[in-house]
């Protein structure tokens, strides 16, 4: 068969726009910094990344949870700072108070700080992280005491969870009841503080001596709760720490599948160009000045 300029011709234009595909193909992976952008690239590779994009925005989810998590516990850990700081004074204005030689007034006087110090409790006990109650329970969305009967007051048991994992979930929440104690219960601590305002106020020293010791039995109760939260923190630190490795793991892999070796990707575009520029040469030789200029 007789090959004509035509032909020629025209098989020099496809090379070269082969060739400038096979370019822009490298310039893009290098812009990008990845090597798979269609499922042509890489069929096999693609499935890989997919599930590598997938695992790691689950462990973000994951990850997110353990640091709201540790978050939560780090306040806790403050607020059960306050409440024995709250009850280690209110023990020292009543022993002051229970001596006899304190006169009516002074422990008039104690009375109003013990108020104080019993509004102070209150607040601890509706303390909020992100705008949700932390001593509730379940029920984070609502405030589980009032000033006015919070002794009385009663706080839901249900147990607040975060998944750190695709199978574990790690509770986060702590109800009033274990904090503060019972409703209605003697030594519930707003009623231990109720019931001190009252011996204050009626001067009966003999009820402060007793209620010393009741002020030990929430500090024993507080001391318990910070131990566990204590406890629940590390696990989060240590599920955090966890989260974090697997996600240098899945990042290395991914990377493997779907990164661009760069140095190798520059090379690959110079070759192509220098390709293309002997093609353009060649071309020069076979065809009209004029229609190169025109490709060009």
């Amino acid at each position: 068969m007789r090959v004509t300029s035509m032909m020629k011709t025209t098989q020099l234009l496809g090379n070269l726009r082969n060739m400038n595909s096979e370019i822009n193909d490298w310039q893009n992976k290098l812009a990008t910094g990845q090597k798979i952008h269609r499922p042509g690239d890489d069929p096999v590779g693609i499935g890989y990344q997919m599930r590598y994009d997938t695992e790691l925005s689950r462990s973000e989810e994951f990850l997110e949870n353990s640091r709201t998590g540790g978050g939560i516990l780090k306040t806790m850990d403050s607020l059960m700072q306050q409440t024995n700081d709250v009850l280690k004074r209110a023990k020292i204005i009543t022993q002051q108070a229970s001596t006899g030689t304190v006169p009516a007034d002074a422990r008039a006087t104690i009375a109003a700080e013990m108020k104080q110090l019993k509004e102070q409790l209150v607040l601890i006990g509706n303390s909020s992280y992100n705008g949700r109650y932390l001593f509730n329970g379940q029920k984070t969305d609502q405030a589980p005491y009032t000033a006015a009967n919070a002794a009385n007051d009663t706080t839901d048991t249900g147990v607040y969870f975060l998944n750190v994992s695709p199978s574990v979930s790690v509770p986060v929440s702590l109800t009033g009841e274990e904090i503060f104690g019972a409703a209605g219960d003697p030594d519930n601590t707003f009623q231990i503080l109720e019931d001190t305002i009252a011996h204050l106020e009626a001067n009966d020293q003999t009820a402060l001596l007793a209620d010393m010791d009741r002020f030990d039995i929430g500090a024993d109760r507080i001391s318990k709760m910070w131990a566990e939260i204590g406890a629940r923190t590390n696990r989060f630190e240590l599920v955090e720490n966890r989260i974090l490795d697997q996600q240098v793991s899945l990042k290395e892999l991914r990377g493997k599948v779907a990164d661009v070796d760069m140095p190798d990707a520059i090379m690959q575009l110079k070759i192509q160009e220098n390709v293309l520029q002997a093609a353009l040469s060649t071309g020069a030789r076979i065809s009209q000045l004029s229609l190169i200029d025109f490709i060009r």
